[in-house]
């Protein structure tokens, strides 16, 4: 017997809203999750470190170099492996972080002859700061937001890297990767500081005849140099033995091209004149010399004289020395780059020991020698600090594996000339620089202070008279 209609009707409606009420329970319940996980989301989210460093977060995405990633201690052991987030031409020129000037600082286009003038480069405690993260430690001397203590008077930092080419198998490297790739680690940290100078190892030149009777004779195009420029370089050295590799057109034609990229040079001119002179920069109200010398020339005539385009030999250092008082009465700080030493030898030449030190003597606050290939030790003298030799920096891989050790030299110096000195190690890849891991990092600072004589070492690089 069927139940009435009216019965079956409500029993009907009442399973309908059974329905009913189950899917508005679904749905709210869906509701209220989604709601959590937005929540969740923006609650870790804002509170991500990663999140809120972007700059950090694009490191961990770079990976280094296979030889190095791999190894102990995981990290980047420089600053550098965090400000490589791309390669030089991705990062904006150096200029006054205050006025929001991209432009790179006009230099003076001829050695010698006025002032590089231009406001500087963004403060360097940034990058101090980066590479006080890496290694664990506090860097010393540094502020952060770049600003300078009370009663403290303002400081300049400067970087130093060792020999630079662009020929050869680097140049088939930088044919395929661009003219940035050999800057990707190094470019930011040369951006935030006030002065970077590299021993440039080769001429800039299509043309020129190449020399006779060496073992090595280098070429580079001078499609290298603007990457250069926008990676922060400001300054190159030409006293050296690769210089005159394509006689003095290559000279010149190196001088022309340096100019129109807009870094300067020291260390070879026209003549005599200009190879001795120093080239000044302004920054922070702080006038900085700069030379550049060389004890190594493969021939007597590729010495500058009068009239005579070549390099500032300092076989005989008496005009080198003259030349070193004169500026000493025009600027603050008086730097000198020398050109020295054996090749793939770390230990200092007595020759090398005595140079630098009638260096100092004259005036200078800072001696940076290369040539060896290898880093050799530091030594300070008067309180003030010869680093002998900076090793290679953007070259080819020869088979010793000590040319293939290497570091960014940084000094921060006041005006009135007291300067501390700091190693960031990298090691020299096929045309890179590429940061040391932590384990590499410390051996390379330990054995640094073991030739060193009289010199500490810590694990940031921080180097101290002991």
């Amino acid at each position: 017997m069927y139940p009435p209609r009216s019965a079956k009707y409500k029993q009907e409606k009442k399973q309908k809203q059974q329905r009913q009420n189950k899917v508005w329970m679904i749905i709210n319940l869906t509701l209220i999750v989604a709601v959590c996980l937005v929540g969740l989301y923006i609650y870790y989210s804002s509170d991500n470190p990663t999140s809120a460093n972007p700059d950090a977060a694009a490191a961990g995405d770079l990976g280094l170099n296979p030889s190095n990633a791999g190894s102990a201690g995981g990290e980047g052991f420089s600053s550098a492996s965090e400000t490589g987030q791309g390669s030089a031409a991705s990062n904006p020129q150096h200029g006054d972080s205050s006025a929001g000037d991209s432009a790179s600082p006009s230099v003076n286009p001829e050695p010698g002859t006025g002032t590089a003038t231009g406001a500087g480069k963004e403060d360097a405690s940034s990058a101090d700061l980066a590479t006080a993260g890496s290694s664990g430690v506090q860097p010393a001397n540094s502020s952060a937001g770049g600003a300078v203590p009370v009663n403290e008077e303002p400081s300049v930092v400067l970087h130093f890297g060792g020999d630079t080419l662009f020929s050869g198998k680097v140049e088939a490297k930088l044919e395929k990767t661009g003219y940035d790739y050999p800057f990707q680690y190094v470019s930011r940290l040369f951006q935030q500081d006030d002065l970077t100078l590299l021993n440039l190892e080769t001429p800039i030149t299509h043309g020129g005849v190449g020399a006779e009777d060496k073992q090595y004779v280098f070429k580079s195009s001078p499609k290298a140099l603007n990457a250069m420029a926008q990676a922060g370089v400001d300054a190159v050295n030409l006293a050296n033995n690769h210089t005159l590799d394509q006689g003095v057109e290559g000279l010149l034609d190196t001088l022309d091209h340096l100019k129109n990229a807009g870094i300067a040079s020291v260390g070879a001119g026209a003549d005599a004149d200009q190879a001795y002179a120093p080239q000044y920069f302004e920054r922070k109200g702080i006038r900085i010399a700069v030379f550049g010398f060389s004890r190594v020339l493969p021939k007597a005539d590729w010495a500058a004289g009068a009239g005579k385009p070549g390099i500032a030999g300092v076989y005989d250092a008496t005009r080198a020395i003259a030349a070193i008082k004169q500026a000493r009465q025009q600027a603050d700080l008086v730097i000198v780059i020398a050109h020295w030493g054996k090749e793939r030898v770390q230990q200092v030449e007595d020759s090398q020991t005595k140079l630098a030190r009638s260096f100092v003597d004259a005036g200078a606050d800072l001696v940076v020698g290369g040539h060896p290939h290898v880093l050799q030790g530091l030594e300070q003298y008067k309180g003030k600090w010869i680093a002998y030799s900076t090793g290679n920096f953007i070259f080819t891989r020869s088979s010793n594996e000590k040319t293939w050790e290497t570091a960014v030299f940084e000094a921060r110096c006041s005006k009135s000339g007291a300067c501390s000195m700091k190693l960031i190690p990298y090691t020299a890849e096929l045309g890179q620089p590429v940061p040391m891991n932590a384990e590499d990092g410390a051996k390379l600072l330990q054995e640094i202070q073991s030739l060193s004589p009289g010199v500490t070492v810590d694990m940031a690089g921080n180097a101290a008279a002991s």
